[in-house]
């Protein structure tokens, strides 16, 4: 017989209480949620040098769009966009843009993009160090970033103005905390606030997990880096499910490369019994692009679906994966479509109703482009009407650095 009364029980009444309830609270979230932009940070390469960023803009039924707005100027180091910018992030709950710029300038610089679609620019200065990620507590007023000019690389806290959109320094007792070196990916879990980052050079390698214990103080969890069987893959691919306490990386394992852990509240990790997963029989490596530590895999918003970018001989996929959020096992759905050559910088936007990437069309055409398909909450994955869209030709063009997408939010 079920215990009726305990919620860690599935078949007891609490248990499927909280899972209605749950449900509820997603589908009201989403309702608040529309998807509004896609921004691509853009370089280029050949005179006349220019890089900045251009923010497609989205139709919430029918996805992405022709239409942009953008900010691409001459290339400079002494201020935006620096000479070769290498991400951009956008904090929750926000329609700032937050532009790293990279080498030669290492520069934060933050535009707002109002609802009338104007561009204003906030702040532009260095002063950080030598950042190269950037995440964000729930609220969007702490950050976090990479700094790569420590020696092992650290992170550091930032703390944001939402109201100017300025940042601050603000590392407290604990912060700044070493990461060994080249880190891959960061990411934060806003319940149990705790800051993951991944790094790929160098041992010890593989996920490092700061817990903070008070609004400036911190400690690096016991075990910490959790490591695996193989190294961490040149992605940008942590992936959290925080409703479940569950992460996943993938790695280069030559046939199952997804690592899966459960953490608890305190960010002591365990392996999951299954992992290393697979997201198809025939796998034969990921995708190719590591270009700027490219993501090749993302969660949707509610923490069920994982969709997976990879190669199967010469041509090239988007899967999605079901995640069972009891034991963290991994599924192949049979939602396996095509993609453009060298897939990369995927991106599930906030509303979970698209998910983007950037391709080429290589051959003759040899353009850079835009993907998206249209993903419902039964799990299903429609390419959508207007993909892809041509963005700029691969030779003397603008190439694309990283994408993120922008929100429009309802009280």
């Amino acid at each position: 017989m079920p215990a009726l009364n305990n919620p860690s029980d599935p078949f007891s009444d609490e248990y499927g209480k909280n899972v209605l309830l749950s449900e509820l609270v997603n589908y009201w979230l989403r309702e608040k949620i529309a998807p509004d932009g896609l921004v691509v940070l853009l370089t280029k390469t050949a005179a006349p040098y220019e890089a900045g960023f251009r923010i497609y803009r989205v139709d919430s039924n029918i996805g992405l769009t022709t239409e942009y707005d953008s900010d691409v100027r001459s290339a400079v180091t002494t201020a935006f966009p620096g000479c070769s910018p290498i991400r951009v992030a956008v904090p929750p709950k926000s329609r700032d843009i937050i532009t790293i710029t990279g080498a030669g300038s290492d520069r934060i610089a933050v535009h707002r993009y109002g609802i009338d679609r104007s561009l204003s620019l906030l702040q532009d200065k260095n002063g950080y160090g030598v950042p190269t990620f950037m995440n964000f507590n729930s609220n969007g007023t702490d950050a976090y970033i990479t700094n790569t000019v420590a020696s092992p690389n650290v992170v550091s806290r930032l703390i944001r103005d939402s109201t100017s959109g300025g940042f601050t320094v603000n590392n407290g007792t604990n912060y700044p905390f070493g990461i060994g070196c080249a880190p891959v990916s960061l990411r934060t879990s806003s319940k149990d606030d705790i800051v993951f980052a991944v790094n790929a050079a160098l041992s010890p390698i593989g996920i490092n997990v700061f817990k903070n214990t008070g609004s400036n103080s911190g400690i690096v969890v016991s075990g910490s880096p959790f490591g695996t069987a193989d190294n961490p893959s040149q992605h940008n691919n942590l992936c959290l499910s925080e409703a479940n306490n569950l992460i996943y990386m993938t790695s280069n394992n030559a046939t199952n490369p997804i690592y899966g852990y459960r953490y608890d509240s305190n960010g002591n990790m365990t392996l999951l019994p299954s992992s290393p997963f697979s997201p198809d029989s025939g796998y034969s490596s990921g995708a190719s692009s590591t270009d700027n530590f490219s993501t090749s895999m993302a969660i949707d918003p509610d923490g069920k679906y994982l969709a997976h970018l990879y190669q199967v001989g010469g041509s090239y996929f988007i899967r999605l994966l079901s995640i069972d959020g009891t034991s963290g096992n991994l599924t192949q759905t049979d939602q396996k479509l095509s993609v453009g050559n060298a897939p990369k910088m995927m991106e599930w936007d906030g509303s979970g109703k698209f998910i983007y990437l950037v391709s080429d069309t290589g051959g003759t055409t040899n353009n850079y482009q835009l993907e998206y398909f249209k993903f419902s909450s039964d799990g299903k994955l429609i390419r959508g009407v207007n993909s892809p869209i041509i963005v700029s030709p691969m030779t003397n063009g603008y190439s694309p650095r990283h994408v993120k997408a922008i929100q429009r939010y309802y009280q």
